[in-house]
């Protein structure tokens, strides 16, 4: 998959905030650190600090901490953050048209927010009063976008049918869609347009004000471009052989790993600094997940050579966030 929003699930080798602050000052070292992940050689840290989803007897599990929530279905996923609550995407696999999002109390209460809609396709704002999601039509040719409103999913707009559009991110005022064309911004209040930046689009963050495009396609030897979204022609860096996973939350840093990366995931992931200079480096069998603890952590699925876990880095040293378990074969 070349292209991935936020995501949403956690990655491996940072350093505290504290630290990550310092070495965004220290100067470059001259070699960075390459660490080989196996879980079972790894000691039990802390187990994960952020909202993820674990499963269960009768389906997945919201779990925050001590509160664990039961889900209505599996193959879920956190969504993100809306006031005290959390949004979270969940399917029943064998009934299509019960797929929905719900929002996930302080309380532990679950109430349905969007039904009949694909959940992987769902994006929240960074302030959470916004969702946007995408509904395939004509046979999978052509797609609608939609806003609403992350409180109870009463719509706010919607555009197309149109050719496919990549979502990249939204806030209260606007939706921001790619193509192999262009990234533009999409004013679902006043329906309008307008082009944020022309090129084959990578990803977008409004919040961070970052913006990934691409020279051309990868496949025929495109580079990834990092630059701002307000100023786009002003490049940060850029890449012929890595594209950008996942931007830190404060957008000090950001995962990197090789560009043409698919199927299984990527064996090897570095972590840099927002200009590209590169403090670390995690390589397993494959990491099937990666996501921000903090500032200053990364949560990575590893899937070493025996064992599989999900495993918390930071700058100075890497553990198991999960109790290891035998690597499944995909």
């Amino acid at each position: 998959m070349l292209r991935s929003r936020r995501a949403a699930t956690v990655l491996g080798a940072l350093a505290t905030a504290t630290s990550l602050a310092a070495s965004a000052l220290a100067p470059a070292q001259a070699a960075t650190p390459t660490v080989e992940l196996q879980p079972q050689q790894l000691t039990r840290g802390a187990d994960i600090a952020v909202p993820h989803v674990e499963d269960g007897r009768w389906g997945d599990v919201f779990v925050d901490g001590a509160r664990r929530v039961e889900l209505p279905g599996r193959v879920a996923r956190v969504i993100g953050r809306s006031g005290d609550s959390w949004l979270v995407g969940t399917n029943n696999v064998d009934r299509k048209r019960n797929r929905r999002v719900v929002r996930v109390a302080a309380d532990g209460s679950v109430t349905d927010v969007l039904r009949n809609i694909d959940p992987s396709t769902v994006i929240v704002s960074a302030d959470g009063s916004t969702l946007a999601w995408q509904r395939f039509v004509s046979k999978g040719r052509k797609v609608i976008t939609y806003a609403a409103r992350a409180s109870d999913g009463e719509t706010l707009g919607a555009k197309g049918p149109t050719g496919y559009v990549d979502l990249l991110d939204v806030d209260a005022e606007k939706v921001v869609l790619g193509s192999d064309s262009r990234t533009f911004a999409w004013s679902f209040s006043r329906g309008r347009t307008r082009t944020l930046a022309k090129g084959m689009s990578g990803d977008a963050d409004l919040a961070l004000d970052l913006l990934t495009t691409w020279t051309e396609d990868p496949y025929l030897g495109g580079c990834m471009v990092v630059s701002r979204l307000s100023r786009p022609g002003a490049e940060i860096w850029r890449s012929c052989r890595d594209r950008v996973a996942a931007f830190s939350p404060d957008g000090t840093q950001m995962l990197t790993f090789h560009k043409l990366t698919d199927g299984l995931g990527p064996g090897e992931i570095h972590l840099r600094r927002i200009d590209g200079t590169r403090l670390a480096t995690w390589t397993t069998g494959w990491f099937g997940s990666w996501q921000w603890e903090s500032a200053g952590a990364v949560l990575l699925g590893v899937n070493g050579q025996r064992k599989s876990a999900t495993v918390r880095c930071t700058l100075d040293a890497c553990e198991n966030a999960t109790d290891p378990v035998a690597v499944q074969t995909p």
